[in-house]
């Protein structure tokens, strides 16, 4: 009996030891690799080489040598870099240092660990061809010119201010790339006077050559003297120029069969030519964006379209020639939005086709209230093809329906809508806020400032304009929840924000956001002092 005991006892054993379990790793390697020793050491002076050895603690990668691989000064000719063995890069220059010059090569993206692929973040290494290091600094962030957010990964550079050569032809005396944070540090750098540019390299070649490419630019020159021992701030505004001339940027065929055209610039005015056509009449109506540098150009006809070429056209000049081909097939359903909007007496529904509107039957459409009609009016856009106006007599709290019924509705291309049904509401009086706003001037103001109420999602809610001279504005019936104020000065007073100019000097006009969420509540009054420093 003794023995059999023992008999299970060791065959529980051997079981126990043959169940299969998942190997696991271990904790996932979250650490960069970490420069152990370099040839020559980092921070070293009087360099005459031209190879340089880096060794890291671990087995590591190469990473997008070209793009990721900063030098400051950039050199005439970028160096080879490779791996030369598990854990050492090697950098062979191509050509000789200039004299008396601290460099600083930036490879902390450069070099990832061959595990899990994490960056040497922020890893630098520098030398001096001199006797010292160079130690002077400059320091900012790097911002969207009219949003305020961070733009990260931009080239900020350093020209001596005596360099001939501009930020179109030559190359930067430094340059650096801003963090994701918009943070940027030029350290190492030599006495003199400098200007400060950021630009959103596209091609990575240092220089601000493509039309697409956005530029910031510090209007003043900077002075870096011995002893100066204060840390300045500097915050350069990145925006996308107007372009100099007029181009298409993009045509293509949208999915309800609108011709839709990207300009370089804004526009007063664009036809069509369809250069094979003969005989026949198409017609193209344009439908305009707000900025207009974007067009909406809506064909008369679409069939047998993707045979032509057709000529875009500003008064006397060919923009370009284009096909007209679409990707998707158009739905024979005229889709439909709808959108309230709080009147003082009334509610403003804005309809919205997806096609342009030739045909209207009131007959097929009605707004009920408790299953009772009541009395509406439609009217078209004088502007917009695609928008519809409607009207009714919906008090604060009320709430009403809209049926439209099939054919109420048909688009220039036949289609129709389909049977619709959409609630319409206004919120009660107690359901929405008012918000009071002061502006409080420390500086005599000298233009117009347009205040702007943004939504949680980013969306223009409301929108004043207050001239010289103006300080107040009272927004009613607002739906409860967080919102955000930002102003926008209007310096030529045409309405609208405007960008820069590099070429002319001309900064974009200053947006400055109140910083604080504001708490819409319903039935509540808020009052709010926005300063102007």
């Amino acid at each position: 009996m003794r023995l059999s005991w023992i008999a299970v006892l060791v065959w529980m054993l051997v079981a126990a030891c043959a169940q299969v379990r998942e190997i696991t790793g271990g904790d996932k390697d979250v650490a960069p690799p970490q420069l152990l020793a370099a040839d020559p050491p980092n921070l070293s002076t009087g360099f005459r080489g031209q190879r340089i050895v880096l060794q890291f603690d671990e087995r590591i990668q190469l990473d997008r040598v070209r793009d990721r691989l900063l030098i400051s000064p950039p050199l005439s000719k970028p160096p080879t870099v490779r791996i030369t063995s598990a854990k050492n890069v090697t950098i062979d220059l191509e050509g000789p240092l200039a004299e008396n010059t601290t460099y600083t090569f930036g490879i902390g993206e450069v070099v990832k660990d061959l595990s899990e692929g994490n960056p040497a973040a922020g890893l630098s290494y520098v030398i001096s061809t001199g006797e010292f290091l160079d130690s002077m600094v400059v320091s900012g962030r790097v911002v969207n010119a009219f949003s305020g957010a961070p733009e990260k990964e931009a080239l900020v550079t350093l020209y001596a201010a005596d360099d001939t050569s501009t930020i179109r032809i030559g190359r930067p005396s430094y340059a650096t790339r801003s963090d994701a944070q918009g943070r940027f540090s030029l350290r190492y750098l030599r006495t003199g006077r400098y200007s400060l540019h950021a630009l959103h390299d596209k091609n990575a070649n240092f220089r601000y050559d493509l039309p697409n490419e956005e530029v910031a630019f510090l209007d003043s020159i900077l002075t870096l003297e011995p002893g100066d021992t204060v840390l300045h701030e500097h915050t350069l505004r990145l925006f996308a120029a107007v372009s100099p001339l007029q181009a298409v940027r993009e045509a293509r065929v949208t999915r309800d069969g609108a011709l839709r055209v990207v300009l370089a610039r804004p526009a007063s005015g664009i036809s069509v030519r369809d250069v094979a056509r003969v005989g026949g009449v198409l017609r193209w109506s344009p439908e305009w964006s707000s900025e207009r540098d974007t067009v909406l150009l809506w064909p008369s006809d679409t069939t047998a379209l993707s045979e032509g070429r057709f000529e875009l056209r500003m008064d006397t000049t060919v923009l370009d020639t284009v096909r007209y081909r679409p990707v998707e097939r158009m739905s024979f359903a005229l889709g439909m939005r709808a959108a309230v909007r709080e009147g003082e007496a009334e509610a403003l529904v804005e309809l919205r086709a997806e096609r342009p509107v030739s045909g209207l039957d009131t007959a097929l459409i009605r707004v009920e209230r408790d299953s009772l009609p009541i009395a509406f009016t439609i009217e078209r856009d004088s502007l917009n093809a695609r928008l519809l106006h409607l009207r009714t007599d919906l008090p604060p709290g009320g709430s009403a329906t809209l049926i439209m019924l099939p054919k109420a509705i048909q688009d220039i291309y036949g289609g129709h809508n389909d049977s619709l049904r959409i609630g319409l509401g206004r919120a009660a009086e107690q359901g929405t806020g008012t918000l009071r706003i002061r502006l409080e001037e420390r500086v005599e103001r000298v233009a117009t400032v347009i205040v702007q109420l943004l939504d949680a999602q980013g969306r223009t809610v409301r929108e004043s304009k207050l001239p010289v001279g103006e300080r107040a504005v009272a927004w009613e019936r607002l739906s409860p929840g967080n919102h955000t104020i930002r102003m926008i000065f209007d310096l030529n007073d045409n309405g609208r924000w405007d960008t820069g100019d590099l070429d002319m000097g001309l900064q974009p006009e200053p947006v400055v956001p109140h910083g604080e969420t504001i708490n819409v509540r319903a039935a509540w009054d808020l009052a709010i002092d926005l300063r102007i420093e």
